[in-house]
């Protein structure tokens, strides 16, 4: 049997402000505070208005659905916030 390679990803989102990075952060704090699965672990770090996302993931496909749902609720919660300032 041929194991898999493991997979990473490393995203940096830059914000307006530290403000909204500090807030996207939080949002997606309870997703990143899940348990850890057998195929994939995140950490979300924050550097002022700068959100660093780190995916490593036991294979390819793994790392696709996490990279994919951590996009799609950073947008999300960054939407929310720019609506919030109209």
């Amino acid at each position: 049997m041929v194991k898999a390679e493991r997979a990473s990803a490393s995203v940096e989102f830059a914000f307006k402000s530290a403000r909204e990075a500090g807030a996207v952060q939080r949002a997606l704090r309870p997703e990143e505070a899940l348990p850890a699965s057998t195929r994939c672990r995140v950490s979300i770090r924050r550097r002022k208005n700068v959100l660093c996302l780190q995916i490593d993931a036991e294979d390819t496909a793994a790392l696709r659905a996490a990279l994919n749902s951590f996009l799609r609720w950073t947008i999300v919660a960054r939407d929310v916030i720019e609506s919030k300032g109209k």
